[in-house]
């Protein structure tokens, strides 16, 4: 790991020294190496300067940016939503991190593919530098310039893809039939439930958080190590993102549904309903619940009102204990009053904090609440 640590630094530093002083603005620094593989000097300096409005504009969500083909938007408002204030301000408002162009691959048909680095050094810590993140965008020529894209599509070029029944799979590997089938059951199960129709829903499968994070054109982000199975979804694509090795993604799903049919949620509910029904992390609610239960009686001075709304504390398998406890509340309250309370738990009137709603739904007060918790969880 230590090795691991130098060589990172070794690199940020190489790239550093050699990007200052060579083609270079407030916007981007331009390494050494970038242009190898690109000789014509005016593919340069298009795919320079379209990088350098590209990323001037991206972080101003109210405009339009001209970087960025309006028909890849219309299927996705949020490609680069991954990219968003990569700079990391300090305390002064300055920049911290400074995208560095690290290579350019040229990929056929006026297409490229780019290595982006976010670097910086800070003085009060003998400039050493620190690395935020490496990334691969597309760039795709157009009559003006270039457009950008997140580099997906071309990193699972080579991927298999399958349909099952409204959820299409996309993988590097196996899929296992029966799960994915297991699945497309589940989502179809689940709009009856609320009396809609099922989703059409995009389903990337990877091995593991590195994998997915790499497929999503990040070489190096911190987070990819966070955890050794995990991923995410995007609500407003309907796509999900696994990095647990599985064809079944219940919680995600839930969330997808959830999304459109409540507007005025709280997290605590939106993630709570989503355990209860899909578990986290890959572990159910009866085991999670277990979790919950041993963490309560080795903290007996938590407030327990405080550990269902904060989503900082997380048990034995890296799950917030928010999610768990609200979870229980989710399940007690659809077991006895049915699918129209978890609708109200969902639905709080204007000014009601959590508590509030779940006292107008099931009459549980704040202040009775840890006692009710600990009476959900002395089930298990």
């Amino acid at each position: 790991m230590r090795r691991a640590i130098i060589l990172i630094i070794f690199i940020c530093s190489s790239v550093i020294n050699s990007s200052y002083g060579q083609v270079s603005d407030s916007t981007l620094l331009i390494g050494k190496p970038a242009f190898y593989l690109v000789s014509d000097t005016t593919i340069r300096i298009e795919l320079t300067n379209s990088l350098k409005g590209f990323l001037r504009t991206r972080n101003d969500t109210s405009k339009p940016n001209p970087y960025i083909d309006k028909a890849y938007l219309a299927k996705d408002n949020a490609p680069f939503n991954w990219l968003f204030n990569a700079e990391g301000k300090m305390p002064n408002g300055e920049n911290f991190f400074t995208p560095t162009l690290l290579a350019i691959m040229p990929i056929g048909n006026e297409k490229y593919i780019l290595k982006l680095a976010y670097m910086g050094a800070d003085e009060k810590q003998l400039n050493i530098p620190k690395l935020n993140l490496i990334t691969t965008l597309e760039a795709r020529k157009n009559s003006n310039g270039y457009f950008f894209y997140n580099a997906i599509d071309y990193n699972t070029r080579l991927y298999n893809v399958k349909q099952v029944g409204d959820i299409k799979y996309i993988y590097p590997n196996k899929l296992n039939d029966d799960k994915a089938k297991e699945m497309n059951s589940f989502n179809t199960s689940f709009a009856k439930k609320f009396n809609v129709k099922p989703l059409k829903i995009t389903y990337y499968k990877c091995d593991d958080p590195e994998q997915l994070f790499k497929m999503l054109g990040y070489d190096y982000i911190e987070n990819m190590y966070y955890s050794l199975s995990g991923g995410f979804a995007h609500q407003w694509t309907n796509t999900l993102f696994a990095g647990n090795n599985s064809e079944l993604y219940k919680h995600e799903a839930v969330h997808f549904y959830t999304s459109v049919l409540f507007q005025h949620q709280f997290r605590e509910v939106d993630e709570g309903y989503a355990t209860y029904i899909g578990g986290s992390g890959g572990i159910d609610i009866d085991k999670l619940a277990v979790f919950a239960k041993t963490y309560i009686a080795k903290n007996p001075k938590d407030d327990i009102g405080d550990l269902a709304t904060n989503f900082k504390i997380r048990v034995d398998g890296g799950v917030p204990i928010t999610y768990i406890l609200s979870a229980l509340v989710c399940k007690d309250i659809e077991e006895k009053l049915g699918i129209e309370g978890i609708k109200k738990l969902f639905s709080p009137e204007p000014q009601e904090d959590y508590f509030a709603t779940l006292k107008r739904v099931n009459g549980i007060s704040k202040e009775e609440f840890p006692n009710y918790i600990k009476t959900l969880l002395a089930k298990y």
